[in-house]
């Protein structure tokens, strides 16, 4: 086995699990950083760290449905 190809197998063949944001259910993406940059983790539709807030008024209190 050869490093890139790691536990789940060659990296052509590993699925995709996307992050989800705890808050508003939305599907996230990591943005990378670079020297001095921070990495951020994003809403996919909007590109902002923040939730919508239409978006919140749907979350569930305590994070079940």
């Amino acid at each position: 086995m050869t490093p890139s190809e790691g536990a789940a197998g060659p990296a052509g063949y590993r699925l995709r699990i996307p992050l989800i944001c705890p808050r508003c259910g939305k599907e996230q993406r990591v943005v990378p950083g670079g020297p001095g940059r921070a990495i951020k983790v994003v809403h996919t539709g909007t590109g902002q760290e923040a939730c919508e807030p239409g978006d919140l008024a749907r979350a569930p209190e305590n994070g079940t449905a």
